[in-house]
């Protein structure tokens, strides 16, 4: 568990220190300024619940460029045969990278809630101090469990296709692509469409832009972030590199 934790703190650092993170980030905080201002301006066309979705729809690009990135750059610097020999076991260099992709989540997410909190202050909507501590929290929470399963679907991706962009298109066709493509079968297989509410790539909009914290919606998230964890550990063991 020592070094789990000692890993997980050097990859976080790793990710902090990405010029691609706090270029992301500045964008992703200007953008959702932007939704913030249309909030204010247009308060009744616009409302400040849109703040929160329009955020989560930018940083989401963020989430999955940093989740590709941070197993995929190993493999593009050439670095990978020097990280996997290393004394660390590589499961506990997997688990460490995924556990580093929730806690840098985290810091997405309270970016994202403290933009919220400022939406509904100058919107003039009903709030106490309590309330906006609450939202922070909750955005906390969400971005969490959505960095979890998207780390680890990304770097299970990134074991079977060793590089950065390949799991960076995945997760953009999966996550933006696919669920148009399923909710069109469902609409000719009835069955599907009950199907689809436990797939991660059809849930993931309404837990992430639009806070469905349903108690399936987080099951779904943690039992795909499991089971993409496992299958991560379970291939790079095999691999030979």
């Amino acid at each position: 568990m020592k070094r789990i934790i000692s890993i997980t703190a050097l990859e976080l650092f790793k990710l902090l220190k990405k010029k691609e993170f706090m270029a992301g980030l500045l964008m992703v905080l200007v953008m959702g300024g932007g939704m913030v201002y249309g909030a204010y301006k247009f308060p009744d066309s616009f409302g400040t619940h849109n703040v929160i979705a329009f955020y989560g729809n930018f940083a989401s690009i963020l989430l999955m460029f940093l989740a590709a990135k941070s197993l995929g750059e190993e493999f593009d610097l050439r670095t990978e045969t020097f990280l996997f020999t290393s004394r660390s076991s590589r499961s506990q260099i997997i688990v460490a990278k995924i556990i580093s992709l929730v806690l840098i989540n985290m810091i997405i997410g309270f970016f994202g809630g403290i933009l919220y909190d400022v939406a509904l202050v100058i919107c003039k909507q009903p709030w106490t101090f309590a309330s906006l501590f609450t939202t922070i929290g909750d955005e906390i929470l969400v971005y969490m469990l959505y960095g979890f399963a998207i780390g680890a679907i990304a770097i299970m991706i990134t074991c079977l296709q060793p590089n950065t962009i390949t799991p960076f298109i995945y997760s953009i066709v999966l996550f933006w692509v696919m669920p148009g493509i399923l909710q069109m079968i469902s609409q000719k297989i009835t069955i599907l469409g009950s199907v689809l509410e436990y797939v991660i790539f059809c849930v993931a909009d309404q837990f992430l832009m639009y806070q469905d914290w349903s108690t399936r919606n987080v099951l779904v998230f943690v039992i795909t972030g499991i089971i993409f964890s496992v299958a991560a550990v379970g291939i790079i063991e095999k691999k030979d590199l």
